[in-house]
């Protein structure tokens, strides 16, 4: 059996293209309990985007970059709210970071909405299919396959659009993903067949063609075999210009109209309300009428699916102390980061960025235990607990942790602990006690009962990443280009490592590619040099090209003037803003090199 009925709506989804979008990036980096904050606007951003970026942030670099420092509170500032918690005690430190961008929490909402829009569609389909074919003596048949299968169906397909919305997080993915999904599902259910598809895609006149396999699929719903009757009946589904005279007789029928109208007043608080069936209004204008009456529409049951409306893209960048135990992103182990990335909109799922990291006071540990015994998820638990001790608790248990040093009597020490003043606690189910010291002292003695090999395996890791701490660098300033100037901005804090450089009459500039930093970027190892194709192939580090494994620059600039913490340079290539990692002068010029 060959059912087309819904192929129309999968032909829409096939042909709708991308949408213009816009863009944010944001980078933060960890200064004590704060964060430093950094975000970029690209593209072509709404009107009063900028007006509130800059009441939210103090600092704003130029004319699509902003700064500013932030504590537990993270700006509204993409649309969303996030949390940055640095919990410190003496065995460690505890970063915990989450933020939702944009979205709407209220899904249940949207899908209940979707489903009384599907079932307004059916009920105004089975009525307008009973007003054309009512007569016929199996059109309950019709009927019972509309009212039952066909909503079933519908519903199905609106519950894989919202589940689809959740899964991926890169929508060109999801989009692609989701027709896939929709074919499967409609080809099991033998809405049509590959061939019918293909035949569809193929056509010069594609509507025409999808009247065909609905006039088929109703004649079998029908038990019709004789193809003259059901060529007579189904006559108002032969073109769409007939299915739009039928349509309009059906929505001017007193039946239908007394509805609309009824519904009408309702939504407009108009009791005596008229509206003229016999006006001159053209069919597109009466069914947009009918549509928003039973609040019908595409995107009300394709929850979730991009529809080529205006969207934006926001992409987060988090430098770590640590790599997390815990997150939704990617880590990248060369640079240090978490990165996550997508698009985000209003009335989507909200976007959530999520990283916990756990990193120890290796000392502190050392000394009092011989070895680190906590870290990560252990010392984020412990942390946790830790901040929830009163003032005198606390004090109690740092004079205690204080007096621990390596020793064979070091667990029973810690097993033995009991606060002196700790608030009393009921028996389990068991019959035991709970303390108030028991989470801590088990987390420790587990940590402390480590054996060798994974004494030896943490080690590792721990040696692994103290040399990724090494090669860490941070910006000493940026680049400014202002009225067709070029500037080179030290952060004062680096100002006295400029004497000297007066004498000079260049400087080599040491910068970072930052509009590069992504870890597709740092993957490309070939280029064509200058961006020009009729280049060969050429291997990154044969070029001064942007993309590289690390995204080092360096210029050879020469000094025009040089005040306080500004030096104007001739020019540099370099975007405004991107952040200067070291300086280095003409030093042979006063050094001679020893040839002897």
């Amino acid at each position: 059996m060959k059912q087309r009925l819904l192929t129309f709506i999968l032909l829409l989804l096939l042909v709708f293209s991308g949408c213009e979008e816009y863009e944010y990036t944001i980078h933060m980096k960890y200064d004590g309990d704060r964060v430093i904050r950094k975000v970029v606007c690209s593209g072509n951003m709404p009107p009063g985007i900028h007006t509130k970026l800059q009441k939210l942030y103090p600092k704003q670099i130029d004319a699509s970059s902003y700064e500013g420092t932030f504590g537990e509170n993270l700006p509204d500032d993409v649309g969303g709210f996030g949390r940055n918690l640095h919990l410190s005690n003496p065995m460690g430190d505890a970063y915990i970071y989450v933020e939702r961008f944009r979205g709407n929490d209220a899904q249940a909402l949207d899908i209940e909405k979707a489903f009384g829009a599907t079932d307004n569609l059916v009920d105004l389909v089975t009525g307008w299919l009973e007003f054309e074919l009512g007569s016929n003596t199996n059109f309950g048949k019709l009927k019972t396959f509309c009212n039952e299968k066909l909503r079933t169906d519908i519903k199905n397909l609106v519950v894989y659009v919202w589940m689809n919305q959740r899964i991926h997080q890169n929508w060109q993915e999801k989009d692609f993903d989701l027709v896939v999904k929709l074919l499967l599902y409609l080809y099991e259910r033998e809405y049509f067949t590959i061939a019918d598809i293909s035949e569809i895609v193929a056509s010069t006149d594609p509507e025409t063609l999808v009247l065909l396999h609905i006039r088929r699929l109703i004649a079998e719903k029908l038990e019709c075999s004789d193809s003259e009757k059901a060529a007579k009946e189904l006559a108002f589904l032969q073109d769409p210009n007939t299915v739009q005279q039928s349509a309009l007789r059906f929505f001017r029928s007193p039946k239908m109209y007394e509805k609309i109208l009824r519904d009408a007043r309702v939504r407009t608080g108009a009791p005596n309300l008229v509206i003229d069936p016999n006006s001159s209004e053209d069919f597109d204008d009466i069914a947009e009428k009918v549509f928003e009456e039973y609040g019908i529409g595409l995107e009300t049951f394709f929850i979730g699916f991009d529809f080529g409306s205006n969207s934006n893209k926001v992409n987060v960048k988090l430098d770590c102390p640590r790599k997390p135990f815990e997150t939704n992103g990617k880590w990248d182990e060369a640079t240090g980061q978490v990165n996550w990335s997508s698009k985000i909109a209003d009335e989507k799922l909200p976007f959530i960025c999520y990283a916990t990291i756990g990193k120890p006071n290796d000392e502190f540990q050392k000394k009092h235990f011989g070895k680190v015994i906590l870290k990560d998820e252990e010392l984020v638990e412990y942390t946790l607990w830790y901040k929830g001790l009163k003032k005198g608790q606390s004090e109690e248990w740092d004079e205690f942790l204080f007096s621990l040093e390596p020793s064979q009597e070091l667990e029973s020490r810690v097993e033995s602990f009991r606060f002196k003043k700790a608030p009393p606690s009921s028996p389990d189910s068991k019959g035991k006690v709970k303390l108030l010291s028991d989470m801590p002292c088990d987390l420790i003695v587990k940590g402390l009962k480590m054996d060798k090999k994974e004494q030896q395996e943490s080690d590792s890791q721990e040696s692994a990443q103290a040399q990724q701490e090494i090669f860490k660098v941070h910006p000493i300033g940026r680049v400014v280009k202002k009225d067709g100037r070029t500037f080179i901005e030290i952060d004062r804090q680096y100002i006295t490592g400029l004497k000297g450089l007066e004498k000079h009459s260049y400087v080599d500039v040491v910068y970072w590619f930052d509009r590069n930093d992504t870890p597709e970027k740092r993957a490309i190892l070939q280029v064509h040099p200058r961006g020009d194709k009729n280049n060969p192939l050429t291997g990154v580090f044969a070029t001064h090209s942007p993309f590289r494994p690390n995204l080092i620059a360096i210029s050879k600039c020469d000094i025009i003037s040089i005040k306080e913490n500004v030096i104007e340079i001739k020019e540099i290539d370099a975007f405004d803003g991107s952040p200067v990692l070291d300086l280095k002068g003409d030093f042979f010029r006063f050094y001679k090199p020893d040839t002897k």
